[in-house]
């Protein structure tokens, strides 16, 4: 419970989300969201359910396309920073493939 009172509102929303419109409010969150802010949630989000991650991995990397190519090598670089501090392999594996260069 303790948990859940510190999690953002995109955290929450996406451990929530059950209904189609739930769903489509996760999606434009993730996809309004400051980029900082959103890298600073990548370990909550890659511990979401797996349709939930895979919705966040298509928000996400859509938004990656548009960045300008320096950006999004930053981008990789600095996921792969999150990951390595992760103690569980599969999370920081799903961090790391948010931002991979096939992603784009």
């Amino acid at each position: 419970m303790i948990r859940e009172e510190c999690d953002s509102t995109l955290i929450r929303r996406g451990r929530t989300a059950l209904t189609f419109w739930e769903m489509s409010q996760f999606a434009d969150t993730l996809s309004s969201r400051p980029l900082a802010t959103l890298l600073e949630e990548l370990p909550d989000i890659a511990q979401l359910s797996t349709a939930k991650f895979n919705l966040a991995t298509i928000t996400l990397r859509r938004r990656f396309r548009t960045e300008a190519p320096i950006d999004q090598i930053q981008l990789r670089q600095i996921a792969n920073e999150i990951a390595a501090t992760v103690p569980d392999p599969f999370i920081a594996t799903r961090i790391r493939e948010l931002f991979s260069p096939d992603a784009a």
